[in-house]
């Protein structure tokens, strides 16, 4: 088995503080994922609910440093495959080209993928959908509404 990840990063205009908050409030993630629930301190659990309550994935978070570094582990439920660490990172500001305006770096990595992993395959198409999400929720207000979601 080898240690399989996927990275993707993009810029939002926002700040550090607005990107933290859109990646762990409540409300927020409803709006661009799913009801994912946690304090999202070090230790602390974290899930993906749907509707009629049924766990979807659960994990630990491992490292918890707002509004730069947020990382975890996660288990999806009924899938036979090993447990994955998501790790997010916000930079510092960048200098945007529009006056005014501010712009951070996301780079969000997900590791520990076996080999021909089908949980590797959805998630590659699951991230730039809710990070897409995130940005343009960020940016205009509003979410993008894909189907997938919860």
């Amino acid at each position: 088995m080898s240690n399989t990840s996927i990275t993707y990063v993009i810029h939002v205009a926002a700040t550090s503080e607005q990107l933290w908050n859109a990646l762990t409030s409540a409300e927020a993630l409803a709006k661009n994922w799913g009801r994912i629930e946690s304090t999202w301190t070090k230790g602390a659990p974290v899930s993906e609910v749907d509707e009629s309550g049924r766990v979807l994935w659960r994990g630990e978070v491992r490292r918890s440093e707002p509004p730069r570094v947020l990382s975890y582990t996660f288990d999806v439920t009924g899938i036979n495959e090993p447990t994955t660490d998501v790790t997010v990172e916000i930079g510092p500001p960048v200098s945007p080209t529009a006056p005014g305006s501010q712009v951070v770096q996301l780079r969000l990595t997900q590791s520990g993928f076996a080999d021909g992993s089908q949980l590797m395959a959805g998630c590659a198409r699951a991230w730039p959908e809710i990070l897409s999400s995130v940005k343009t929720y960020l940016e205009t207000g509003r979410p993008l509404g894909f189907a997938w979601k919860h």
